[in-house]
């Protein structure tokens, strides 16, 4: 009489032992001496054996359902078996069995204490580990009960999933899965459930983790996006010749083919270790998708196959592929990528010239240094001048897009607006909502008023803004001002971050911008941010900080302006520089507005800081009010702005005053 299948909700809810001896009837549990040897079943892992990652081929080969067989995948990824026995150097795994039709339940787990495989784990538990802790606690539970067999599974799949990462570090060895039938089709790889360390399938990943039944009850699911597998994968185990930091990066990327080379070639890891903090992600992934191209087209086979002479014109034809190269037309898709691929495979010569300068591997030096002779003379000509044409052919007769004024006014108003309602909420009721709104207010206004990269004011560090100086200006440089600038140097403050290749950049802060933002300061984990975020706009809940992107996208559509799509922090940079035209400005002045600060005759040598504070803020006040056009002819030291004019609208009255008094809440 053969046993009744178990149905996919009891083995979803941890009833994968069918013959578990709490839970079925008397006299069904199957003869199991504890005393099993390594010989009985065990097809465990050697260790020192070359590590072999899974996922870098199984194609499940068609085999006889009748007859007893496992999946093998090795390290050529060519030869594939069905066939009970172990193989040395490559990873098996487990597959369903039938005899005679009739499906053959002979599955064993591994002991999470001494590393042995037993078909009757609870029994194993019971009689040899009574003493452990999770074990103890898996008895002191009633039999039959729902808390016994979670504990007990819970258990189980801890040393199942030691098993397994121990034979994928090793590349050698049987892969234990969770449910063996679903691997009889093809798959590229299977993952470990974070939680209770289960390999499943990619495929059942995403749901087996939400309704977890062992996942602690202080996890909580989170809104939006949750990447299941890159979760898996950065809880597994951690090849030997990557770091922490960069498998992090690696297991986030989307797990296609490309990924899977990445993890496979040694090149591409050592070049990412060596770019970790210069986006490395992206040069990684752009390398992929040359090797993933060159295999289908070339014989490459990894990066160290492009750097040599020889291979040079295939090298060429991968990139073309890759950046979808029309030789009908002459055309790139992609043009940029291809100077990219051109930059990069330079950067990797170098590096492999250096490993065979330190291996004292001849070959390897003299393929690196032929590779970029034959680089430096083929290149221009074969890809990046027609890569570069089309670059500059694509901007011909491209429209400028560039921000209306009257949008630019409207933009200050709603975001002045928005400041004080937010600054009221936050500091009345504080909620991590009003904190998020007050956040995305600050930073789109910050970027505006500056004019600067939305990415530099966004990852702007708390240390920052709490470490800027707030001493007044020395009162020696005071006779080289005149009344406004001085002024001015009192009104605004000034912050430094970092910017565009490491330079400094300065961030002049109004008043009611600083206010705002000590009140984030104040009100910073009371709303949710987590202490060890050191960002100034960080996300609650999260290590990250808020896009000055979407921030400003989001704000652009709400305030009503009549060509949203212009109020990109781009555009109002070019819009600042093109409208400084009109001011009689020498060539000293412009580095200034530019961010040039290299000379300082023409301003008596004035400190850095003064300057920025009494010339510059004349400029962007000037592009806030919309009055540049007012200004026209006019230097720096002419345009006479104070830090209380405000313009009149066409509703108010002529005789209404100037002074704008703003409102501050971070008391």
């Amino acid at each position: 009489m053969t046993k009744k299948r178990p149905s996919l909700m009891d083995l979803f809810d941890g009833l994968c032992d069918t013959t578990l001896p709490d839970s079925g009837p008397p006299g069904a549990e199957e003869p199991c001496t504890d005393a099993m040897t390594e010989s009985d079943g065990d097809t465990r892992y050697q260790t020192g054996r070359k590590r072999q990652s899974p996922a870098d081929s199984l194609n499940v080969p068609v085999c006889d359902s009748t007859v007893p067989h496992q999946i093998t995948f090795g390290d050529s990824g060519e030869k594939e078996q069905c066939s009970s026995q172990d193989t040395h150097q490559s990873i098996v795994v487990g597959a369903s069995q039938k005899q005679d039709g009739i499906r053959v339940y002979n599955k064993r787990h591994y002991c999470l204490y001494c590393s042995r495989p037993y078909a009757k784990m609870a029994r194993h538990l019971e009689k040899a580990h009574e003493d452990k802790v999770d074990v103890a606690k898996a008895l002191s539970f009633p039999k039959r009960s729902k808390e016994r067999r979670h504990q007990l599974n819970y258990i189980r799949n801890r040393g199942n999933y030691a098993h397994n990462a121990a034979v994928m570090e090793s590349g050698n060895g049987e892969l234990v899965p969770f449910l063996k039938d679903l691997l009889n089709r093809q798959r590229g790889m299977s993952l470990c459930i974070a939680h209770i360390a289960k390999a499943f399938s990619p495929e059942r990943s995403c749901g087996d983790i939400r309704t977890c039944k062992l996942k602690p009850k202080s996890v909580s699911r989170k809104p939006g996006k949750n990447r299941v597998q890159s979760l898996c994968a950065y809880t597994g185990p951690v090849p030997a010749q990557i770091s922490k930091q960069l498998w992090g990066v690696i297991s986030s990327m989307n797990p296609d083919p490309i990924t899977n080379i990445i993890k496979s070639d040694h090149v591409i890891t050592d070049l990412g270790q060596h770019l970790l903090n210069k986006g490395v992600r992206e040069k990684m992934r752009e390398l992929g998708r040359l090797i993933h191209n060159g295999r289908r087209v070339t014989s490459l086979k990894n990066l160290e196959d492009f750097i040599h002479p020889k291979k040079y014109l295939e090298m060429v034809r991968a990139v073309q592929v890759t950046c979808g190269y029309d030789s009908g037309t002459g055309t790139f898709q992609i043009p940029s990528l291809a100077n990219k691929l051109g930059n990069a495979m330079v950067k990797v010569s170098k590096l492999l010239k250096a490993h065979g300068l330190i291996a004292n591997d001849h070959e390897l030096v003299r393929n690196a240094t032929e590779f970029q002779q034959v680089h430096s003379e083929k290149w221009n000509e074969m890809i990046s001048s027609t890569a570069l044409r089309n670059i500059a052919e694509s901007k011909w007769n491209v429209p400028t897009l560039m921000p209306f004024t009257e949008d630019v006014q409207k933009w200050h108003q709603f975001l002045s607006a928005m400041q004080d309602e937010c600054s009221s909420e936050l500091s009345g009721t504080p909620s991590t909502k009003s904190w998020t709104e007050l956040a995305k207010v600050c930073l789109t206004q910050i970027i505006l008023f500056n004019r600067r990269r939305e990415g530099e004011v966004a990852s702007m560090p708390l240390t920052a803004f709490l470490s800027r100086d707030t001493s007044d200006p020395h009162e020696d440089v005071d006779w080289a001002l005149s009344e406004v600038e001085k002024k001015l140097c009192r009104h605004f403050s000034r912050i430094v971050i970092r910017g565009k290749r490491g330079r400094p950049v300065p961030i002049l802060l109004t008043p009611k911008m600083l206010c705002a933002l000590e009140l984030l300061v104040k009100y910073r984990e009371d709303c949710g941010v987590l202490k060890d975020n050191a960002y100034m706009f960080a996300r609650p809940t999260a290590m990250t900080h808020f896009r000055g992107s979407d921030c400003m996208r989001g704000f652009a559509k709400t305030c009503g302006a009549k060509c949203p799509k212009s109020l990109t922090s781009t555009r109002l940079r070019k819009h600042a520089a093109t409208l400084s035209t009109v001011l009689n400005m020498t060539d000293t002045e412009m580095d200034q507005l530019a961010n040039d600060i290299r000379i300082h005759r023409e301003f008596y040598r004035l400190p850095e800081k003064t300057l920025q504070l009494a010339k510059i803020s004349k400029v962007l006040m000037a592009l806030e009010q919309g009055r540049l056009a007012e200004l026209h002819g006019k230097n720096l030291g002419e345009i006479t702005i104070g830090p209380d004019e405000r313009v009149i609208g066409s509703d108010e009255e002529e005789g209404s005053g100037n002074i704008e008094e703003g409102n501050c809440f971070c008391c």
